[in-house]
């Protein structure tokens, strides 16, 4: 079952940034550093999970550290300057038309809403952007937190920051395995969001709902009354 009866004891939404919340660009980051270095994007991926996702790093910093693993010091410079815009891109978020709308209607309803994000730590902006100081109530990195998605201490980091119990928190990505798997194994109640409509066989369960939008999640929660925040600088 999903709605408002299986989604009753919903305190707070968390949602996933890139694809979720975010624009994301047509190649993501670490794609441009598979490109740059000559190396697949799934080895690309599994070299950022072990290190560079977990930590805070400078883009130069980072750029130096991935140009000397593969002994190709002259591939810095272009490196960096991936990492460069992508943190640019990071400070000043581009979000999708229905994002600002839908979740002030869940903060005036009384959700307290975070965002959760398997973040290169050269990408993590010094100050949070204003978008998301006005919208959300907190954004984890896993260059903070030290954990990625799906691993449950990725929600169990804010599980403890909000002092919500799992079953208390819903869980809204674009990612089958990191945040609608992940969420569920975690115990939280999750929902997918497929802005790209792929193929059915591709639902993850019956019991979680899959949107196209974010406009159609207000629809599935029920009404609160009061709020439930926690201070932003705990978040994280």
């Amino acid at each position: 079952m999903t709605g408002p009866m299986a989604w009753s004891g919903v305190r707070a939404v968390c949602f996933d940034l890139g694809g979720t919340l975010v624009r994301p660009e047509p190649v993501a980051t670490t794609g441009q550093v598979a490109e740059v270095l000559g190396i697949s994007l799934e080895e690309a991926r599994a070299l950022m999970g072990k290190g560079a996702k977990r930590r805070l790093v400078s883009p130069r910093d980072l750029a130096h550290e991935l140009a000397d693993h593969f002994g190709r010091s002259a591939l810095a410079g272009p490196l960096a300057e991936v990492l460069e815009r992508a943190r640019c891109r990071a400070e000043d978020p581009q979000l999708y038309p229905e994002v600002p709308d839908t979740l002030v209607a869940l903060r005036e309803r009384g959700f307290a809403l975070f965002a959760m994000t398997n973040a290169l730590g050269s990408s993590v902006p010094e100050q949070e952007p204003e978008v998301f100081r006005t919208l959300l109530d907190g954004v984890f990195y896993s260059a903070r937190t030290g954990a990625i998605k799906p691993e449950r201490e990725a929600f169990a980091a804010v599980e403890r920051a909000s002092g919500l119990r799992p079953e208390e928190l819903l869980h809204v990505g674009d990612s089958v395995d990191a945040d609608v798997r992940g969420a569920s194994s975690a115990g939280w109640l999750t929902a997918w969001l497929d802005r790209h409509r792929a193929p059915e066989g591709l639902v993850p369960a019956a019991s979680t709902p899959r949107l196209h939008s974010l406009d159609s999640l207000s629809l599935l929660l029920p009404t609160h009354s009061g709020s439930s925040t926690i201070a932003p600088e705990v978040a994280g």
